[in-house]
């Protein structure tokens, strides 16, 4: 248990000496500088405004006034994690009055860096309101609106639709210029008003993410250099032609489809795999899996009894528990789901999607697309880490999924990401080596980041504070 370690915990009230008098010093430490799989055993680490001054060994220490001193009886540290796919509830409803609430699940999980996969203006009160210390939470990045070509759904569009090149264009440059951190594309977007995107983006020097398809195909998603999310269309790439459903398999919305996109399973070649991640990784783009999601909620499933008794299921908004039951009947229960070896081929073919990309060398990044279904912002993305080792990668890729990758990507490498004197503090302490058990993720002992240190008592009181979300019977109440 985790709590035999944090309890361990001493506050001194004193300090080490460094060349500045540094504020918080943390000893008996071992360290996964995500540099590479080394562990620095029983190091002091010395945090000064925010940044870490330096590592040295623990018997090097010399108390001195004026900070404070916790021994950490060789606890864990790793960098703060990261979720590169992460919504609101208030996407799905919930008012935002909760946002403040919301935004300290991820931070309470160990989660110091989100990207927002749908922005609004709110966000990005919220995302300043967390760089100037004014609400806990992660470091944002909050990406546009989404932009689609059509909506044909019932839900009101939570975003801007484009058909032509002049609207995609005034698109992209509207929403840079009101701060957003990137351009996402979800479904419809036609050719003409795709190619405008990429070039205006382009243009701007601001990045392009999101989904591929349907009107516009892997190949072509690949040669924008678009950093791609669910793996969409990789799956169509490995079907025999396009005779099969005119192409179309259980890529993004697909998955939904039993009739027509399913029974395209049985013509995956998995022969293939190796040769589209060679090509994925010659675009050299980035690639969020977002595999527990599609994988747990659309091929292994869970009963309703496993549902609620998950440690999430307290967080998730009551009115989206009476959705997410709907969802879930209708998959799994009022209907025939797709017949288990169908299921436990589209399992196999993700995983293994995961496992040839890593090896050609893609740099993969960690992305829980929650609050889909019964999902919880900064609780799956623990689940997502771990369905990487599901598909074959070592404890130490998966966890760079979630750490030094997003850093590269996002640019902030030289600050996050790996443990280095001279970076942020930007850490966890965690009571068991994720190295040994990749689930050792989850036992949190504290987190340091925007030059905060939250202890457990502090977590579990975010935690007590944020499950006032899971009474809210209606949208917007």
């Amino acid at each position: 248990m985790y709590l035999k370690v944090w309890w361990l915990l001493i506050f001194i009230g004193s300090c080490v000496c460094a060349n500045a008098q540094p504020d918080l010093v943390l000893t008996h430490v071992n360290i996964i500088t995500m540099k590479d799989d080394e562990i620095l055993t029983d190091r002091a680490v010395i945090v000064k405004d925010g940044k870490i001054s330096a590592i040295i060994a623990s018997n090097s220490i010399h108390k001195t006034k004026g900070a404070k001193t916790i021994d950490a009886k060789h606890a864990f540290m790793i960098p703060g994690l990261s979720d590169m796919h992460m919504h609101f509830y208030h996407d799905q409803g919930l008012d935002k009055k909760y946002l403040s609430e919301e935004i300290k699940l991820p931070l309470a999980n160990g989660v110091t860096t989100v990207r927002i996969m749908n922005g609004n203006e709110d966000y990005l009160i919220v995302r300043d309101s967390v760089a100037q210390q004014k609400l806990a939470g992660p470091e944002m990045f909050v990406v546009c609106p989404q932009l689609v070509g059509k909506w044909p759904f019932k839900a009101p569009l939570e975003g801007k639709m484009v058909q032509s090149a002049k609207e995609a264009a005034e698109a992209v440059r509207l929403f840079q210029k009101q701060g957003y951190d990137a351009i996402k594309i979800t479904e419809f977007v036609g050719p003409e008003a795709y190619d405008a995107i990429v070039k205006t983006a382009a243009d701007l020097r601001i990045k392009v993410t999101g989904h591929v398809g349907p009107y516009i195909k892997l190949d072509t998603a690949l040669a924008a250099k678009q950093q791609i999310e669910h793996f969409d269309e990789f799956i169509e790439t490995l079907l025999p032609d396009t005779t099969i459903n005119h192409g179309r398999s259980v890529s993004d919305y697909g998955i939904w489809n039993k009739k027509l996109a399913w029974p395209t399973i049985p013509y995956v070649d998995e022969t293939r795999i190796a040769v589209l991640a060679r090509k994925v990784k010659n675009a050299g783009i980035y690639v969020t899996a977002t595999n527990y999601f599609f994988t747990k909620c659309f091929a292994i499933g869970a009963t309703e009894e496993e549902i609620k008794h998950a440690p999430n299921y307290a967080f998730v908004p009551a009115f989206m528990k009476k959705n997410a039951d709907d969802f879930y009947k209708h998959f799994w229960v009022e209907t025939e789901p797709p017949p288990a070896e169908w299921r436990e081929k589209y399992l196999r073919v993700r995983y293994r999607m995961a496992l040839e990309l890593y090896k050609a060398g893609v740099p993969l990044m960690t992305g829980s697309d929650s609050p889909e279904w019964y999902l919880t912002p900064g609780f799956t993305v623990h689940d997502e880490i771990e369905s990487y080792t599901k598909a074959g990668l070592s404890n130490f890729a998966a966890l760079q999924t979630a750490t030094i990758n997003p850093a590269k990507y996002l640019g902030i490498d030289k600050r996050k990401g790996t443990i280095d004197a001279g970076k942020d503090a930007d850490f966890i302490l965690l009571a068991d080596n994720p190295l040994q058990e990749i689930r050792n993720t989850r036992k949190i002992i504290a987190v340091y980041t925007n030059d905060r240190y939250y202890d457990r008592n502090a977590i579990d009181e975010m935690l007590r504070e944020a499950t006032v979300i899971s009474t809210v019977e209606s949208p917007d109440n």
